[in-house]
């Protein structure tokens, strides 16, 4: 074989092998938007621990069902809130409790943005971890029982008079919400505006099932759905209870 040729083909195999190299080496080198589109990916995909980008504080997204739950780690007492997914204005999902407050919002690339109570303009927050999903704490008619005679008792305490609190047998399934629901009456009284005493009119808390729910007046009664087999989305808000309350004594 020539040697003219025998140089152009050694030249034209090493150009091969140095395109091939390159190639790998690109692909093992780090993407910043490749990653970045991995990771949201990861982020829209599972249901976890996010963190946020001012504070560091953990909080636990759950999207496993129709309806999106939302509870903070540092606060295992805290209410777990229900969030409903909307489009959001420019694309992607915002998340909205049932009292119309946006309060997450997932932007087409996964990008995700926390609105809570010490930052309403939002922040900016991070998939961390994948988790468990919510679900409310079993428990027994005893236990429904004993705290539907403390939320009474509490209520005698902070409004000086007597309130009876009714709640309708729920199944086994639903104990742990009809539980739940009796702490979120609690707290919603004391996130009523203004002076407790306004709540005159109220004589008697009624915690009926139904279909989905729901919290509404009847006279001097509060009416409380909650839809046993939904789990945490069974049942309205401490928010919603407190605002048919602030009506009640406006």
């Amino acid at each position: 074989m020539p040697l003219m040729m025998l140089t152009g083909m050694i030249r034209w195999i090493t150009a091969i092998l140095i395109a091939a190299l390159a190639a790998g080496a690109a692909s093992g080198m780090q993407n910043p938007l490749r990653d970045r589109l991995l990771r949201n990916e990861r982020a829209q995909e599972s249901t976890g621990w996010y963190q946020r980008a001012d504070t560091g504080a953990f909080f636990l997204f759950d999207r496993s069902g129709e309806a999106a739950l939302l509870r903070e780690r540092d606060a295992p007492d805290s209410e777990v809130i229900v969030l409903y997914p909307d489009r959001a204005p420019g694309g992607g999902t915002a998340y909205i409790t049932d009292t119309g407050r946006e309060l997450m919002r997932l932007n087409p690339l996964g990008g995700a943005t926390y609105f809570p109570a010490d930052a309403p303009d939002g922040v900016i927050v991070e998939f961390a971890s994948p988790a468990a999903g919510l679900s409310p704490i079993p428990r027994s008619p005893g236990e429904v029982r004993s705290r539907a005679e403390r939320l009474a008792s509490d209520l005698a305490r902070q409004l000086d008079r007597n309130i009876s609190v009714q709640y309708a047998p729920a199944p086994r399934a639903g104990l742990g919400i009809q539980f739940d629901t009796l702490d979120l009456i609690d707290r919603a009284v004391g996130l009523v505006p203004g002076d407790r005493r306004r709540l005159r009119d109220l004589t008697e808390i009624s915690l009926v099932l139904g279909d989905r729910p729901a919290a509404f007046v009847e006279e001097s009664r509060l009416v409380i759905v909650i839809a046993p087999d939904a789990g945490h989305a069974g049942r309205p808000s401490s928010a919603m209870i407190a605002q048919v309350l602030a009506r009640m004594s406006s």
